[in-house]
């Protein structure tokens, strides 16, 4: 099965769920790897830390067609909030969200 990387907060993280990219802490440590798969312990240290999202990987249940739908739905949004003229930096802006957007869409 497929897999697509989310942001959850610690309440909604349940034990077995890989863990997608480093967590840091305020000094920098490293808390959990990415590739660490949690168990409660870990759910209660990021809790106990005051983490507020953390990346994982899920399971992807959506057919090709709900992803196209979802990035589509992503991209009027972005189109909509970057609608009018701007500048470089503006423009630099629409394209890293939108990129952004895209990664978490699919």
């Amino acid at each position: 099965m497929k897999t697509r990387t989310v942001c959850l907060p610690p309440g909604e993280l349940a034990p077995g769920m890989i863990v997608a990219s480093q967590v840091c802490g305020p000094q920098g440590a490293v808390l959990l790897a990415a590739g660490a798969v949690l168990d409660e312990t870990m759910l209660e240290n990021l809790r106990r830390r005051n983490v507020e999202f953390l990346s994982v990987h899920i399971a992807d249940p959506r057919d090709d067609a709900t992803v196209a739908a979802d990035i589509a739905a992503a991209t009027a949004r972005i189109d909509y909030i970057f609608r009018g003229e701007g500048s470089a930096q503006r423009y630099a802006l629409r394209e890293a969200v939108a990129a952004y957007r895209r990664r978490m869409a699919e």
